[in-house]
């Protein structure tokens, strides 16, 4: 997992020319150097910068920092990483300029949370021949704390992002078995070897479907429509992947 820093591009320009940024005004304020982890970027950029242009955001391996690095709570309660010490330029795995578009942030394709398909990709998906099996590849990352809408009843009982993905895995699972659908794979996420060190995962499993029409039949459920807001509230990012099986294949790769 990696933490974010956004640079005013003087600070940024003097992290290059010297190798090393003893935080901003505001870092000095508070005595250490502020970083955000991906879910609360955009926060941090809206409240700090908002609608500052000529930024830079910069990406940081925390393992580089040791042991002056803190995790620590804000006044909402959620953990933020804390560098008492300077950051070095070596440290700083990638940077991108981030721009204000249409009045909000740009961030890089890499850090765009995705919860639910689009028109365009649900209608791509649709698209397909609806006849034959599918996998649906899931990749999920939860929120640190589950985002209900405030008229929720489980918006004040403080639940994590994997306390209501498992409300949403239970109340989902008979209507999977129901339409014949199977968990083929479930697994826990461990490193990324090829791909962007922004993406990281706490689950990752795949379903088969026995056909397209399988999935909208479930996705338009009145059950699983009521049981999708666990979901929602869960998810910080994700991906959903469909694979088509080409038959067995003993040759590696």
């Amino acid at each position: 997992m990696l933490i974010f820093k956004i640079f005013r591009a003087e600070e940024w320009e003097a992290l290059c020319v010297s190798g090393s940024f003893e935080g901003s005004m505001v870092d000095l304020r508070y005595g250490y150097i502020h970083f955000s982890n991906a879910e609360q970027l955009r926060k941090t950029a809206s409240k700090h910068f908002f609608r500052e242009d000529n930024l830079i955001l910069a990406a940081v391996d925390p393992d580089s920092l040791g042991a002056d690095l803190k995790w620590e709570p804000s006044r909402a309660g959620g953990l933020y990483p804390h560098l008492y010490g300077n950051l070095s330029l070596v440290d700083v795995v990638w940077f991108s300029p981030l721009p204000v578009v249409n009045g909000v942030h740009g961030f890089p394709e890499s850090l765009k949370d995705y919860v639910d398909p689009n028109r365009k990709q649900f209608n791509a998906f649709k698209a397909f021949d609806q006849g034959y099996p599918i996998d649906m590849l899931n990749l999920v990352r939860f929120r640190e704390k589950a985002k209900y809408p405030i008229d929720h009843e489980l918006a004040e009982m403080d639940l994590s992002g994997a306390d209501a993905y498992k409300m949403y895995s239970s109340e989902t699972a008979p209507i999977v078995l129901r339409l014949g659908a199977e968990t083929v794979w479930w697994g826990s996420f461990e490193s990324v070897l090829i791909g962007p060190e922004s993406e990281t995962w706490d689950i990752a499993f795949t379903v088969r479907y026995p056909s397209t029409c399988v999935f909208l039949e479930m996705v338009t459920d009145l059950e699983y429509r009521r049981a999708v807001i666990h979901r929602q509230a869960a998810v910080a990012n994700s991906r959903l992947i469909r694979c088509r099986s080409v038959g067995e294949n003993k040759a590696f790769g």
